[in-house]
């Protein structure tokens, strides 16, 4: 019946890929072709010449066929070759075995084992019973093993080598030190292999002394000895002993370079590490494929990039130029350091891209805060059906986040529902911030306590979301029900947490989290913590608290300390404080337009316009230009974009109209634009008006009113910090047509619902 069933199966037409087979029909004709890497369908083939030549039940060339089935992959197929034979021997059996181990099919290894016991075929040689322990060794499958090993004994194959390695090899990987060692001092005559082995498992198991013990017993050690005793040393963090092994080894392979270059990097001695890699190149031996990922890794992590051109250019010189993953490294190292025209052109110059190489180009363009570009590869990567995975969702997400394009974010994650994409904790985490970054704090939410995983990053993601949209209440409850169900807080977790209390006002509150991230748990604050703190206090009205808070602080105080308290200043209208904390920030960063431009307004709100004249003749000799207000909003699936003073949109004359509209009914509602701000050159007190009608905000909104439907929600981003005219006007309109509208500005959310804004007034 099995031979039946194989004549059926191979009596199917094979379409394409025909082999050209010998006439004849024997072993001369046909090993040579078996030797190959076939199609399946080029097996059946072969197959079946040999049963029209009646050499179907030729066990060396049934074997044969097994083999090529393995390297192949298929080894269904095999099995029926192997159904089909009526008189296997031991030979076939364990290249049945050999086949299932090398293809990953350890459970089917273990069931053929058990098969052919029973069947009665033959009887397990020292070829079979590697094959077996390699396959228990891989399933954990300690009971299965031991019940081998029995047999071993009672066979008197244990005190083979190439058994009693395996024997070892199987125990080591369970974590039976003990046994691996009693089946090593069953070995008859212990090669170098059984040593490493046994070496290996106590390296494994963390007792380096036991490991350097035997290791100096042995009486013949090979380089493999002596790498991994150089591994053992460098994974338990002790680079001196590694070193001095590296140091006393008689020859040294790849492997060794390899591993005295990871011994470093992975105990953060970047530098170290690629001094070894400059010694290696120096010493003429050529670094693998292995190595030159490991050194650009090593670049990657680097604070300058004055190493990249120097590993590229080797990489570039060296035989596997064209390596995919060589490339994609690559990629991936111009990006980290910002140069993302080199790497888009290293991404253009390869030919097979897969998808890992598409996610370091995409990832790389998020990183680098071009999202529009990131986007449209990844439009090109469906076109090209090029599959795409959780890693490449998580940075069009990133992508979605920066433009604040929540419906194209939303049809993202709907791609990963229909294509079935796993949820892993990174794409539900950046899910979670890509709708709280696009205005959607409620489906933020949803999707974190549907998540079936979560990590700390993902807590953070959902408090700090609270945070920006003004529910500080909300994410100090969050950081409660955190910490109730096990996660600790990390450095980020706190920069959120005082980011609420500065949101709420929580001045008490946010001093207790701040004198408990060190005594409570351990964690030293921070820049970012300081500003926070100086932002709490200003939001509070404690100017004089702010700054001597400021003088109190262990660390330098950086510009996003100053710009806190400037800010502060502008809305107490502080000059004096406004002025000290300018000087601060353009010492600082002489070239950053918002420092003079925030003074500047401060001024002009008081009348002090010589002052304005003043801030302003610096620009010009610092060469300092204002960075033009920049407004994006979403309709339907395209972005679109706004400057001020804009006319380049093809309805612009009726985006302008319509602004002119809303402004005449949002005067007899209190709506009086703040010309006080308004260069003092435009003397006509229209022209000042028409100045505040052209923001990039003003002109995105008319926008949005005359292209979508009434009472659809309006979400904007923009590049600088939101008006008070432009604020106060928004209020206004989400009271007069019942829209809500969302602005995302360089500092913070602002939602407007009825009339009000989230942000009570202070941004």
């Amino acid at each position: 019946m099995a031979s039946m069933a194989v004549s059926v199966l191979v009596s199917e037409p094979v379409k394409g890929n025909h082999l050209p087979l010998p006439g004849l029909y024997d072993e001369r004709h046909l090993c040579p072709l078996l030797k190959k890497r076939l199609a399946l369908r080029q097996l059946k083939q072969i197959h079946a010449k040999l049963l029209r030549g009646g050499l179907n039940q030729d066990v060396i060339l049934v074997t044969k066929m097994v083999g090529a089935c393995a390297v192949s992959g298929a080894m269904d197929y095999a099995y029926l070759l192997f159904r089909g034979t009526q008189h296997p021997d031991l030979v076939l059996c364990n290249a049945m075995l050999k086949g299932y181990t090398q293809n990953g099919f350890m459970k089917e290894a273990l069931h053929f084992y058990v098969h052919v016991l029973e069947g009665g075929f033959v009887f397990p040689d020292q070829y079979t019973l590697p094959y077996v322990f390699k396959a228990c060794a891989a399933l954990l499958a300690v009971t299965a093993g031991r019940a081998v090993h029995a047999m071993s004994v009672k066979s008197g194959l244990a005190g083979d080598a190439f058994v009693g390695n395996s024997l070892v090899d199987f125990y080591a990987k369970c974590g039976d030190v003990d046994s691996a060692l009693c089946a090593f001092c069953r070995i008859e005559e212990p090669n170098p292999i059984s040593w490493n082995i046994l070496i290996g498992s106590f390296v494994s198991s963390g007792d380096m002394a036991s490991a350097r013990k035997l290791f100096d017993e042995m009486p013949e050690r090979d380089v493999a000895s002596w790498n991994t005793m150089l591994s053992g040393y460098a994974k338990a963090g002790d680079l001196v002993e590694a070193r001095r092994v590296f140091e006393e080894m008689p020859e040294r392979n790849l492997v060794s370079w390899n591993a005295m270059i990871a011994a470093y990097a992975q105990n953060g001695k970047g530098e170290h590490a690629l001094m070894v890699f400059s010694e290696m190149v120096g010493s003429s031996v050529n670094p693998g494929v292995a190595t030159m990922l490991t050194v650009m890794s090593i670049v990657s992590n680097m604070s300058n990039s004055d190493n990249v051109n120097w590993v590229v250019d080797l990489a570039a010189r060296s035989e596997f130029a064209n390596s995919v993953s060589i490339l994609t490294a690559i990629v991936n190292l111009h990006a980290k350091f910002g140069r993302i025209d080199d790497a888009y052109r290293v991404f253009s110059g390869i030919h097979d891209k897969d998808t890992v190489c598409y996610n370091a180009m995409i990832g790389g363009f998020t990183q680098n805060q071009e999202p529009s570009r990131a986007l449209e590869l990844f439009r090109r990567m469906q076109s090209e059906a090029i599959e795409p995975d959780a890693m490449t969702m998580v940075s069009v997400l990133s992508a979605c986040a920066q433009l604040g394009a929540l419906g194209l974010g939303e049809w993202v994650h709907n791609y990963v529902e229909r294509n079935g994409i796993p949820m892993d904790v990174y794409l539900g985490t950046a899910l979670v911030d890509m709708y709280a970054r696009c205005g959607d704090v409620d489906s933020s939410w949803r999707v974190f306590i549907k998540l079936p995983q979560r990590d700390v990053a993902t807590w953070n993601a959902m408090i700090r979301g609270l945070a920006m949209h003004g529910h500080g209440n909300g994410a100090l409850q969050l950081f409660l029900q955190m910490e109730m169900e096990g996660y600790s807080p990390n450095y980020i977790t706190f920069v959120a947490l005082l980011s609420a209390c500065s949101h709420e006002g929580l001045v008490s509150h946010g001093f207790s989290i701040f004198n408990s991230m060190k005594a409570k748990y351990g964690i030293m604050p921070g820049i970012e913590h300081y500003g926070c703190m100086v932002d709490l206090l200003g939001r509070a009205k404690q100017l004089a608290e702010a700054r001597e808070f400021i003088e109190k602080m262990p660390i330098e105080p950086d510009s996003a300390i100053w710009a806190a308290l400037l800010s502060a200043c502008r809305f107490h209208q502080n000059l004096e404080l406004a002025k000290e904390a300018t000087e601060k920030l353009i010492a600082l960063n002489p070239s950053h337009d918002g420092n003079y431009v925030l003074l500047s307004n401060i001024y002009a709100k008081a009348g002090k316009w010589e002052d304005v004249a003043r801030m302003r003749e610096s620009m010009r000799s610092q060469g300092v230009r204002k960075t033009p207000g920049c407004s994006a909003v979403e309709i339907g699936d395209s972005v679109y974009e706004f400057t001020a003073g804009d006319r380049s949109h093809p309805q612009w004359a009726e985006i302008y109209a319509k602004w002119n509209e809303l402004a005449k009914q949002l005067k007899p509602m209190g709506y009086s634009p703040d010309t006080g701000t308004v260069l003092r050159g435009l003397l006509d007190e229209e022209e000042k008006e028409q100045a505040l009608y052209r923001h990039s905000e003003k002109l995105a909104v008319s926008f949005a009113l005359i292209t979508t439907k009434p009472g659809t929600p309006i979400r904007i981003v923009k590049n600088l910090r939101i008006c008070v005219d432009c604020h106060r006007a928004f209020e206004l309109i989400s009271l007069l047509l019942g829209r809500e509208i969302t602005i995302r500005d360089r500092n913070r959310f602002h939602h407007f619902r009825e009339g009000h804004c989230s942000c009570r007034g202070y941004w």
